[in-house]
């Protein structure tokens, strides 16, 4: 029975049903029984995104959720805050009517992920880095740079390998798919990187001449949190997904068929219209496809899927800081020596970590500032797709070099390809609420396809 208070009197209202409410609505409405008001708060600690690793009912060690939602925040301020604004950290996942013993359905979005975190922001402001958090940057940068090399030859590779006489689908639409599977695979997958239960340790207390046991918290290091803040994950999402998949070069191949010129074939305006809207269609229902394909993937293999062992977590930190830089310094030195490769995939390899990085310091620096609009990934994708198509104007000047060509395409497949991204944009596009989403995509396509468009 429930009473308001109106004009001074209690009014009994007759009880109201759930019928027709799903969890979500019912709990906010606080027409649910305790059971299921406690089952939700359990969901919504588990379904915020990069808020807290999602409980698993197959023995594996979550994150220690069992306080109450602001200790949950508090601890993820202190560690996956750092990386707030990245998509490939802030999105749910990419699967969100998964069915789990006890658990119903759930339904998060990226706007509301990062509205909580600028609160959180406000209520918790971040202090100075300490200096294990100077460390867990250092590593992820290492990882940025190992993984945006790899990422912008595998895209290059793919490419070729998928421009042959009479492909039905050529140009980076395979590297776009390829990077979104993965993008969704690492997003959904929570085997791997099974937090490490958080040690307690007892600390006496003889403030009043009495012993009192009380239990506290110790994180050893960014294992026994969030994957989403673990350095590794960073680096194979936004390092290796992020570079393998190139929204500029995208913008690139749909300029290409809309204006028929790269390779020319007599025919109609309208063909030309087509050629766009194949273009733009197939590659982001093929993108969207992969990400959601890549996590359903990760839900079917998760039976089989190892745990990593403890030991060898450390180690990878430590391999981190020593193949980031080992592997740029090697691909620079390669293309001062091998002038075969230089143009086709060594310059590539050169200036691929400096996009990554410097979409990665976008990301964090604006994509907060627009919950409902990642202002961020809008501007290196834009940004980048127009810097893309100068590079390609100034290749076709004679006064440029052999050499200079070379480096201009490196500067199109290694900083413009890693500078901008297609599975952080499906991410996105498939994370916000669907008018923020239609409002996105549709101004990101846009001001793609006209930077070719000016420059031309």
């Amino acid at each position: 029975m429930a009473t308001t208070a109106n004009t001074g009197e209690n009014i009994i209202q007759p009880p109201r049903t759930a019928t027709g409410l799903n969890e979500f609505e019912a709990a906010n409405t606080g027409i649910v029984s305790s059971q299921d008001n406690e089952l939700h708060e359990l969901r919504k600690t588990m379904s915020t995104g990069s808020r807290a690793s999602r409980r698993m009912s197959t023995g594996l060690h979550p994150v220690d959720t069992t306080s109450s939602q602001g200790h949950v925040s508090s601890n993820r301020s202190s560690q996956s805050r750092r990386y707030s604004g990245v998509a490939e950290i802030d999105a749910p996942a990419p699967v969100q009517d998964e069915t789990q013993e006890g658990l119903s359905y759930r339904r998060s979005f990226l706007e509301d992920s990062r509205q909580e975190e600028r609160q959180d922001a406000i209520q918790h402001p971040l202090g100075r880095l300490t200096s294990k958090e100077r460390f867990d940057l250092l590593t992820t940068f290492s990882w940025l740079i190992f993984f945006s090399i790899f990422g912008a030859i595998a895209r290059v590779g793919l490419s070729a390998l998928t421009a042959y006489p009479g492909s039905p689908l050529a140009g980076v639409i395979w590297a776009n798919f390829a990077g979104s599977f993965v993008m969704g695979f690492m997003a959904e997958e929570i085997r791997f990187f099974a937090a490490v239960p958080a040690s307690k340790k007892k600390v006496e207390d003889t403030s009043n001449g009495e012993n009192e046991n009380q239990e506290t918290i110790a994180q050893d290091n960014h294992w026994s949190v969030d994957k989403k803040a673990i350095p590794l994950y960073i680096g194979i999402t936004t390092g290796f997904c992020g570079s393998l998949t190139s929204f500029s070069s995208w913008m690139r191949d749909i300029f290409w068929a809309m204006s028929n010129t790269m390779p020319h074939h007599d025919r109609h305006r309208g063909y030309n219209v087509e050629a766009l809207l194949a273009q733009l269609l197939a590659t982001v229902a093929l993108s969207v496809g992969g990400l959601k394909c890549g996590a359903h993937m990760a839900l079917f293999l998760r039976p089989v899927i190892p745990t990593m062992p403890k030991g060898f977590r450390p180690h990878l930190d430590i391999l981190a800081l020593i193949l980031g830089p080992a592997c740029w310094i090697g691909i620079t030195m390669m293309a001062i020596f091998i002038p075969k490769w230089r143009g086709i995939v060594l310059f590539a390899g050169v200036f691929a970590p400096i996009g990554t990085m410097l979409r990665f310091g976008a990301s964090k620096k604006f994509n907060p500032m627009m919950p409902t609009f990642p202002v961020g990934t809008f501007i290196v994708n834009v940004g980048g797709s127009l810097l893309d198509a100068s590079f390609i104007l100034l290749q076709s000047y004679s006064s440029v070099s052999f050499v200079g060509c070379e480096v201009l395409q490196g500067l199109e497949d290694g900083l413009c390809g890693c500078l901008t991204t297609v599975s952080t944009w499906v991410v996105e596009i498939t994370s916000l609420r669907r008018g923020h989403a239609y409002v996105y995509g549709s101004a990101s396509v846009l001001g793609g396809v006209v930077g070719p468009g000016i420059t031309d």
